[in-house]
């Protein structure tokens, strides 16, 4: 084998090829439809890869000697060898050929596994049109998404966690919802409860939305769910459950309960946090108190600010008057075009308040580039990055 990867032997078979057209075959599945091999492989996914392995391998044998060649005994020290009973004294040994064939097959499941698994992701068009996604703007996501693929189904409805984009705080999940062959999904469709769990996250604020469906009249749809945490997420197990679907009645003014019964879904967040993060340790004064400003975190979905001071212990001790808002807040940030973002410009905030640290979280309607970032403003004092 020489440094590329290749078995250069004349009429012997190259790995590289083998893994050129499985590549290719995988590739062409975004021009159809077909699922993609994504971070975890299905078993179909597997089946696939495994077949035209042995596809091609079938296709090279043809020009394989037998399996067993005979040889002299003399062979017999460095050959892999076994008797013939039915023929005293002669020993024969696998070809060479058949070696590197079987060696390949083994390599290539190994391979199928994991290197075409990592290398081949696709968004889905309902992320990519929410978010404005393009050539230029993408490349600031890798790694930043992931396909899930888990799904319940109870009293004839199924929901599936399709795709979610995140960070270390911010997340949204991408969702089909069908109902029964024959009824209508109501544009109107919610829940009665939705329980969000998280591993480690102790402060968390969510939501769920129903994206506009381009047939409004047939059995699917489409949910949005976000979320915002007071700690990281990523790399965490979730637990997401959805109680007895409802859909509001225009004309009565009410929630109607449409199908009864518990959707639970399980999996493992593995996607990586791409935010880009400043150690900002700067003093603000909040109500004549002084509080430090300890990091400012930007990923293309969202802002994370993480602020701390005893200050906020004792602001937490009492309960809070409605009408005085938060206690510190993203104002507006500036870009270094001259851009000025408000909060007019997000998809929505949260604060969280655990001892002497305050959290905000802030969501942007548009991806964000974290490099065209010039300073956030909270409350009335500038932070430049």
């Amino acid at each position: 084998m020489n440094k590329n990867g290749r078995i250069d032997h004349k009429g012997e078979l190259r790995i590289d090829e083998l893994l050129g057209d499985i590549y290719e075959t995988e590739t062409m599945n975004l021009s159809d439809g077909s699922e993609l091999l994504q971070d975890r492989l299905t078993e179909e996914e597997k089946g696939r890869i495994f077949s035209m392995i042995q596809a091609k391998l079938r296709e090279e044998a043809k020009k394989v000697p037998p399996l067993l060649t005979e040889g002299d005994s003399g062979d017999a020290a460095s050959e892999s060898t076994r008797l013939n009973p039915s023929s005293s004294g002669k020993v024969f040994r696998f070809g060479r050929r058949r070696r590197i064939l079987i060696a390949s097959l083994v390599a290539l499941c190994a391979f199928a596994s994991t290197a075409f698994a990592a290398e081949i992701f696709h968004w889905d068009s309902r992320i990519s049109n929410y978010f404005g996604m393009s050539d230029q703007n993408q490349g600031d996501l890798n790694g930043a998404g992931m396909n899930v693929g888990v799904r319940a189904e109870d009293s004839g409805v199924t929901i599936e966690a399709v795709q979610t984009i995140g960070d270390a705080s911010n997340m949204y999940i991408l969702l089909n919802i069908t109902v029964p062959e024959g009824q209508i999904l109501n544009s109107q469709t919610g829940f009665d409860m939705i329980y969000l769990k998280v591993k480690g996250a102790t402060g968390m604020g969510y939501s769920c939305d129903q994206i506009p469906d381009e047939d409004p009249s047939d059995n699917k749809g489409t949910l949005l769910f976000s979320m915002e945490a007071n700690s990281e997420i990523n790399d965490k197990d979730i637990e997401l459950k959805f109680v007895n679907m409802r859909h509001y009645d225009m004309d009565s003014g009410e929630m109607v309960l449409d199908y009864e019964g518990e959707w639970l879904l399980n999996w493992k967040l593995a996607y990586q946090d791409v935010s880009r993060t400043f150690e900002i340790s700067k003093d603000i004064e909040v109500n004549g108190e002084t509080v430090r400003v300890d990091s400012i975190s930007i990923s293309p979905i969202a802002f994370n600010v993480k602020i701390s001071g005893d200050y906020i212990r004792a602001y937490d001790s009492v309960p809070p008057n409605p009408e005085d808002g938060e206690l510190i807040e993203i104002t507006s940030v500036k870009l270094k075009d001259g851009t000025i973002l408000t909060k007019d410009d997000s998809m929505g905030w949260g604060t969280s308040i655990v001892g002497s640290d305050y959290v905000i979280n802030m969501k942007m309607r548009e991806l964000l580039d974290p490099k065209g970032i010039d300073s956030i403003i909270l409350n009335h004092t500038e932070i430049k990055l």
